[in-house]
């Protein structure tokens, strides 16, 4: 059963877009239902059937900056960048780790990094929202 119009992922097994974002959105239902482990068991799934995509890390790292545990977020973010380079979000959500982490002068050149990259993009949104609430002083970094 396939369809001409959707889009298939080149994996360790080639699988169809679609069924990967059904498979993440279960990861993060599970995220907002408390289940973590369950959570974590999904993404890191994803994240080793597709070795060159940056979403599950960005999930894996969402996961633990949600728990408060910024090293290992900032460490998936990182991996996220590794797999795609060019991943906004993934940058954005690097200098989101580090002013959480006490590292303001590192996460604002990130965050404006994130930004030059495409500054209409709502990654670049997410951005600068991260940089006015420093500069207002609501942010705990």
């Amino acid at each position: 059963m396939t369809d001409d119009n959707v889009e298939i992922l080149k994996a360790l097994v080639d699988v169809p877009q679609p069924e990967v974002a059904l498979v993440l959105e279960t990861g993060y239902l599970y995220m907002e239902m408390g289940m973590l482990k369950e959570a974590e068991d999904v993404f890191a799934g994803v994240a080793a059937l597709l070795p060159d995509s940056d979403v599950p890390r960005v999930a894996l790292g969402n996961l633990f900056f949600s728990q408060g545990k910024y090293q290992r977020a900032l460490k998936f973010h990182q991996e996220a960048l590794k797999a795609r380079p060019e991943s906004q979000l993934a940058k954005a959500h690097v200098g989101e780790a580090q002013f959480f982490l006490k590292k303001a002068d590192q996460a604002k050149k990130t965050l404006e990094d994130a930004i030059k990259m495409d500054p209409n993009s709502p990654a670049a949104a997410f951005a600068q929202a991260l940089l006015e609430a420093h500069d207002a002083g609501e942010l705990s970094a």
